[in-house]
């Protein structure tokens, strides 16, 4: 049986993979396998074989739709055995990334050790003063890192309350002078960088974090932003960070690195989006209610948690005027969506008219049918989706939310600009690299669009532009 990509949103099989164990010499049993987790399988046996506890084998041979894949020795686990198999397949003789595998992702085991001797002889070619000054910022961090360490041993000993009050005695204080300090050494790393090509960024980004790496597991988002547990940086979790805007962590360390990367503009920008957005909408709103319109709708492309709509829907007149879509390729992004508007409407007794819509870039662009399908609206808006789209898939899917736009409409489209103040923070701390433009580059997505037009404006911080764009009534 083929492996398939499923949805647990939808309610969809299983994937699963038909195969052979090879139990001894020549002779094979039939079996049905599927992820028990990241590295085992859960088995099921034909023909009616049955195997004890702790029963070795071979080796296992799966039918994928690449082709037959083989992999090595095994033992079976039957205790906890899932419902409908007989149990957990250990693989003995090397690691396997079994969720891949029944998903039609087979790497070779091992296969990033390959990379190795390639990565490791990087280091050959960091720059000597980019070197000299990570290994300064380390040792400086280090020493920071004890006296606050120090301070938190002696905090812990006290009742709760003063715990809290302690640290933000100390956060006030020391705490500030260390995330100047940090600043400073950004505007350092800025100036010492300036000259470097696309590549050598890359590179000496790569080596910074891997220095620096037991410094980055301890903030949060540093952490989240280089592990990347959704697969990218600007998840959901990493938006609500953002707009939370607080420190984060229990150890006074831990805290102040956190902080320090929330407060920095380009953050700063990611805040103010989510007040434009509310603004504009209600600005087409009463544009739309003078010809009559009684509700408004609107569509959020990657709409992520759309935390925006804590501050649109503030009463009963807001719930009445608009009626909302969130489209979003992350399951969880949308999941999160609705625990923001479930929350809105609990804490504000409203009922709120939105629909969930799962999709992803490539499928819009597709599906000749969208419009239909979902509808068309009196605005639009994407705040953190071009940032990762080349210039020819922009204009793409910025022509293809034209074609959603009502006449008399509005598109508005967020993009970090060039000199975006925290790019190298970002490239280099956060391993969060974007597809940064002009304001001639984001005016030029627009070409073509008719006689709709279109103006390129900046936030409050100078790092995001905004592209809107008005079709004619």
């Amino acid at each position: 049986m083929a492996a398939f990509r499923f949805r647990e949103s939808e309610g969809a099989p299983e994937p699963r993979l038909a195969g052979a164990l090879e139990v001894g010499e020549g002779r094979a049993v039939p079996v049905t396998v599927a992820a028990a987790s990241r590295l085992s399988l859960k088995v099921a046996f034909g023909g009616g074989a049955r195997f004890e506890q702790g029963a070795r084998f071979r080796g296992l041979a799966l039918e994928t739709p690449g082709g037959t894949v083989r992999l090595g020795p095994c033992r079976l686990a039957t205790d906890g055995a899932p419902e409908g198999f007989a149990g957990r397949l250990l693989f003995t003789g090397d690691v396997y990334d079994c969720r891949c595998l029944v998903e039609g992702r087979f790497a070779e085991p091992r296969g990033a050790f390959s990379n190795l001797a390639l990565v490791l002889s990087q280091r050959d070619q960091i720059k000597p003063e980019l070197k000299e000054w990570v290994s300064g910022l380390v040792y400086d961090l280090a020493v920071y890192k004890r006296f606050f360490d120090d301070q938190d041993r002696m905090i812990e000993a006290e009742p709760l309350d003063v715990q809290e009050a302690a640290r933000a005695a100390l956060i006030a204080t020391e705490g500030r002078r260390f995330i100047e300090f940090l600043r400073g050494k950004d505007r350092e790393l800025a100036r010492l960088t300036r000259a470097y090509t696309k590549e050598e960024h890359e590179r000496h980004g790569f080596y910074l974090r891997r220095m620096a790496w037991h410094f980055i597991l301890a903030s949060e988002i540093h952490r989240r932003t280089n592990l990347k547990p959704r697969g990218y940086a600007g998840d959901a979790e990493m938006m609500r960070l953002i707009y939370e805007d607080a420190y984060v962590g229990h150890f006074v360390f831990n805290r102040l690195l956190h902080k320090h990367a929330v407060e920095m503009p380009g953050a700063d920008a990611v805040r103010n989006r989510r007040r434009l957005i509310p603004r504009v909408l209600r600005e087409v709103q009463a544009r739309f209610a003078g010809g009559g319109t009684e509700r408004l709708r609107f569509l959020s492309v990657a709409s992520g948690p759309a935390w925006e709509l804590r501050d649109l829907f503030l009463g009963p007149d807001d719930a009445a005027r608009f009626q909302c879509s969130l489209l979003d390729q992350d399951t969880e992004a949308l999941r999160a969506a609705r625990r923001a508007v479930a929350a809105v409407e609990a804490e504000r007794g409203l009922s709120i008219s939105v629909a969930y819509i799962e999709e992803s870039v490539r499928t819009m662009l597709r599906d000749r049918h969208l419009a239909d399908r979902i509808g068309r609206f009196h605005f639009i808006y994407s705040m953190g989706l071009f940032d990762y789209l080349t210039p020819p898939v922009a204009k793409a899917v910025l022509a293809r939310m034209h074609t959603l736009l009502l006449p008399g409409g509005t598109l508005l489209v967020g993009n970090y600009h060039v000199s975006n103040a925290s790019r190298v923070y970002m490239d280099y701390w956060l391993d969060w690299p974007l597809y940064y433009r002009t304001e001639d580059d984001f005016l030029a997505l627009a070409e073509g669009l008719g006689d709709s037009t279109a103006a390129a404006t900046f936030d409050e911080s100078g790092c995001q532009m905004f592209l809107r764009i008005e079709r004619p009534a």
